[in-house]
């Protein structure tokens, strides 16, 4: 018998659309997004949470769980999905002293800073649980509730948080940190796929103040699970990844005073579950209010944790949660008027004081630079400068420490003199070197903060506590002075301990070199990598504090991207503390570019200005260029990126099909080799080698075009032209290669007989598979799927084609998680298919289009074992693969391609609902019209010397059916769809 018990994504406490931010800024920050590839996750997350929830509220219905539940101290909880083991998991809901404690005070108008830093022109996102009181009179119009426009139902603990962060101070005690920003609040139904959208439009900082609690109704989660690197921190990993300018802040949780019963790393640690052991979010921790001096300082002895703020590290032994904030009896807004006031206290508290914080820190940045920060600065800088408190050096509790806003700011502000901010590129096999001087009066800091790829999921089949790094590019950072090294900190294999720093660090991307009691004088950073960078490099921002130099050099330039024949200008802000000259350089031009200054050297303030040109000289790619000062003691470099772009163009390597191939399917996909000087491809196809008319003219961002719908027998020509923002390739200019296709036989079906391990389990992630054997030396023109599969809630699963291991192992896509609570599978996969109504039982029938193409088999050899395999991510609705067959139509050479006067053929409507109609324009004697069902078996035949014949099918059911022209001259295959319905 299952047990029943529910998981509660604890509220993390205890007891007309607005973006302010310019066009312009939105242009920037997304300016080198995968837009498509963005796109594509949001639309698998938003189609899996939805899949997710309708289950879960399903199961819930049956087994009497409640969708949503009130508590008498205020917390919210609704069910959204369930576990791996079928366990239902609910999200749940969990000021000035707060900006105290974070030092935003400082950065606000009226600080000591004199900034005058409140938020204007930023946009903060939250998502929560229920709708923000937007009408609230601390809000004066800036928040919108964007899920729900109608905001018929407004929820206190969302309203608080977001008071938090934007409140104005009407009244006086619920001032926000940015309380002049705007903010965009949504309910958390669907935060995964709602978060990627929000990227495409230039989202910077998001809070999330729920998360997963170990223990709820006195039950433990499973161990494995706690600390994991689960598929929640990969889908936030890989949206950080993807979109680099975007930190999500999240609360850490309330279980500090709860404990994993059964396999913790430590009793009273290891407490971090779902999206908080990501490793490029930033996770925050609570602490009670802290005493602040005048000049922003605080005793590190008097900053004390929160006993309900949860613990880590993950599993894997990284520093988490990553920072402190304040979250005790915070005074916020409330939901139940216009003017009400809470005082609440969370984790839920803590995470927005840290993200309506950093929102200031990013505004000034922006001020400074003309620039934002990529994501992995900003927590950089957070995590560098704050507080440390606790244990020496980073710990499970406090992360790095209180965040101290103020320092941070002042960091950006003496970047160059007695600080340093940049953000580099280390490629695969190099390695950076930087010689600092230290001041010899404070502590000597390096850090490296990187946006790292996602790395492996844990799905429970791991043992508990698996401490597999989930980094995947793993860079070093060392501070050498003379024989002596100095190592970043890392975890201690006790948690209970200090972390050490004896070492290099091997599972964090915050890795941080601290020289506590430095002798004045020189000192050598380096950073490198352990082997093989995915991608080749991997862009990281570098810190230090604790240095000395005599000048500073600031770029207020973006990153360039220009055509050969202009010009990129860079310009400078440069500073100086001493007397004496800097001259200026160029470090690490491309071949063929030359650079200038204006000046060429600076004594006092002043601006500078780097004018690259010759760059017609240089191959077109992306470079790193700097501008190196010099003086008589010292030389600091600062580099941009520079995106060179031509209007002269080489040809495009084709590469498939290669030239002359024959016997190719009506459907195949062109590839070519990807130029570094492209935007854009024309992908060009004609029967002509002159390209006197096209069969295909389009236009594509990648190196791949699949083409359908060719006529069998026939010659094909293609080119592909590039383009770019500079100009546009020359059709004269490009390959022209050529193809021949094949004859289409689709005669043969292949079925399957051993059903040995057709039997879909019951247990999370269980797996059934039915192989097939296909025979006779056939290359493959066409495949389509026929399978009966017995599943009671075919949301949950995955079917996939697996090809022989002679042709690579190719695994196609077929359904994924489809048609949420409908049962069973009767259908036939065909790209040519439609889409599920998802209705009746079974409710996947007919011809159904797969989610990967199976074109992409085409001109393949069939021979050999192919594997249907369906895959249930949840419990409890098991079932059985009842059959599965393939048919082929196999691609045969043919001896010479001739002129096929059925080549323009058509057969229409398709689909039909019983008419055929048949058009030949080419024919000048007499055809035979045959019609075969999908089996291959023939219905009927009609002699025809007319161009339009027509017939009826109306007494057939429903289904593929194929159309066959044929005399001497040639012959053609067609499809067609009879769907009467």
């Amino acid at each position: 018998m299952k047990k029943n018990f529910f998981i509660f994504l604890a509220f993390i406490f205890v007891s007309n659309t607005i973006i302010a931010q310019s066009q312009a800024d939105v242009k920037k920050i997304i300016a080198n997004y995968d837009m498509a590839k963005l796109k594509n996750t949001e639309d698998f997350y938003r189609k899996k949470q939805e899949a997710d929830k309708r289950k879960a509220i399903a199961v819930a219905l049956q087994k009497n769980w409640p969708l949503i539940i009130k508590n008498t101290d205020g917390n919210f909880s609704e069910l959204m999905r369930l576990s791996p083991e079928g366990l239902p998991i609910y999200y749940s809901t969990q000021n000035v002293n707060a900006a105290k404690s974070t030092r935003a005070n400082h950065l606000n108008t009226g600080g000591s800073l004199g900034l005058n830093l409140n938020g204007q022109g930023m946009v903060v996102r939250e998502w929560d649980g229920g709708n923000v009181r937007t009408t609230h009179t601390a809000f004066g119009g800036r928040v919108t509730v964007i899920d729900d426009p109608t905001n018929a139902t407004t929820v206190m603990h969302s309203t608080h948080v977001c008071g938090t962060m934007v409140a104005s101070a009407t009244p006086a005690t619920v001032k926000g940190m940015a309380y002049q920003a705007n903010a965009r609040t949504f309910n958390w139904d669907l935060d995964d796929s709602e978060a990627i959208s929000e990227a495409q439009l230039g989202m910077l900082i998001s809070n999330h103040s729920y998360g997963v609690p170990i223990t709820s109704n006195g039950t433990t989660l499973p161990s494995w699970l706690i600390g994991s690197y689960s598929s929640d921190a990969y889908i936030w990993d890989e949206l950080a990844y993807n979109a680099p300018y975007y930190l999500a802040v999240m609360s850490a949780g309330n279980d500090g005073t709860n404990n994993d019963n059964l396999e913790p790393l430590l009793f009273g640690y290891d407490k971090l579950v779902s999206n908080k052991t990501a490793k490029n979010n930033l996770v925050v921790a609570s602490c009670a209010d802290v005493t602040v001096a005048a000049d922003g300082t605080v005793n590190p002895a008097n900053v004390s944790i929160s006993s309900f703020s949860s613990q880590g590290p993950t599993d894997d032994f990284r520093v988490k949660p990553d920072i402190t904030g304040n979250g005790e009896n915070l005074t916020s807004t409330s939901n139940t008027s216009n003017t009400a006031t809470a005082a609440i206290s969370g984790t839920s508290m803590a995470s927005p004081n840290v993200a309506g914080t950093l929102v200031l820190v990013q505004q000034h940045y922006k001020n400074f630079t003309n620039n934002f920060m990529r994501a992995a600065t900003l927590k950089g800088l957070a995590c560098h400068t704050a507080d440390d408190a606790g244990d020496v050096g980073p710990d499970p509790n406090f992360g790095w420490g209180l965040l101290n806003a103020k320092k941070a700011v002042e960091t950006i502000n003496a970047n160059g003199l007695t600080s340093w901010i940049s953000e580099e590129n280390l490629n695969t096999g190099r390695a950076f070197t930087m010689t600092v001087n230290s001041n010899g009066t404070a502590p000597l800091i390096a850090s490296i903060t990187w946006t790292d790829l996602p790395g492996a999921i844990n799905n429970g089949t791991l043992p508990a506590n698996d401490t597999t790094p989930a980094l995947v590019n793993d860079l070093d950072i060392r501070i050498t002075k003379n024989t002596t090294t100095y190592f970043p900190w890392r975890m201690n294999p006790d948690p209970s301990s200090p972390a050490i720093r004896t070492g290099d660090n091997s599972v964090d991307n915050v890795e941080q070199v601290k020289i506590d009691a430095p002798t004045a004088g020189q000192y050598t950073i380096t950073v490198s990598s352990k082997g093989t960078l995915v991608t080749g490099s991997q862009k990281y921002s570098l810190i230090i504090t604790g240095i000395n130099s005599s000048f500073a050099i600031n770029s207020t330039s973006d990153n360039l991207s220009v055509c050969a024949n202009q010009n990129a200008v860079y310009t400078f802000n440069y500073s100086q503390t001493g007397s004496g000259a800097t001259t200026f350089s160029a470090v690490d031009l491309p071949t063929g570019a030359t650079a200038s200054f204006s000046p060429t050297s600076l004594s006092a303030a002043g601006t500078v200005t780097m004018t690259i040109s010759g760059l017609s000289n240089v191959i077109p790619n992306e470079y790193f260029v700097g501008i190196r000062g010099t003086n008589a003691t010292e030389t600091e470099t600062r580099y941009k990126s520079l995106r060179i772009y031509n209007a002269a163009f080489q040809s495009i390597a084709l590469q498939n099909p290669t030239n002359g191939q024959s016997g190719l399917s009506t459907t195949t996909d062109l590839t070519w080799n990807s130029q570094a000087n492209a935007q854009s491809y024309s992908v060009q196809v004609s029967l002509s080698p002159n390209f006197t008319s096209f069969v295909i003219n389009d236009v594509v961002t990648i190196n791949e075009y699949n083409l359908s719908g060719l006529s069998q027998a026939t010659r094909y020509y293609w080119r592909v032209i590039p383009s770019n923002n500079c100009g546009d390739g020359l059709a004269a200019n490009a390959t022209v290669y050529s193809f021949a296709t094949g004859t289409l036989s689709c005669d043969q079906t292949f079925t399957a007989t051993d059903y040995s391990n057709n039997v879909i389990g019951t247990t999370p992630n269980s797996e059934a598979y039915v192989p097939l054997t296909i025979t006779g030396g056939y290359t493959i023109g066409d495949i389509n799927v026929n399978m009966d599969i017995t599943h009671t809630w075919i949301g949950d699963i995955t079917v996939t084609l697996e090809g022989p291991a002679s042709i690579g192992t190719p695994i196609i896509t077929l359904l994924d998680i489809p048609c949420g609570a409908n049962q069973n599978i009767n259908c036939t996969m065909d790209d040519d298919g439609g889409v599920s109504a998802c209705s009746g039982t079974p409710a996947i029938t007919g011809n159904i289009a797969p989610v990967d193409a199976l074109s992409s088999l085409n001109t393949l050899p069939a021979d050999g074992e192919w594997i249907l395999r369906v895959l249930d991510h949840n419990n409890e609705d098991g079932g059985t693969i009842n059959n599965f067959s393939i048919n082929l139509c196999r691609v045969e050479n043919v001896l010479s391609v001739v002129t096929n006067p059925f080549l323009n053929s058509s057969v229409y409507p398709n689909p039909t609902k019983g008419i055929v109609n048949v058009a030949i324009p080419a024919l000048t004697d007499k055809a035979t019209i045959k019609l075969y069902d999908i089996q291959g078996r023939q219905i009927l035949s009609k002699e025809t010397s007319e161009v339009y014949t027509s017939f009826g099918i109306e007494n057939l059911q429903d289904g593929l059916y194929l159309v066959n022209i044929e005399n001497e001259q040639g012959s053609i295959t067609k499809k067609i769809i009879l769907r009467r319905n």
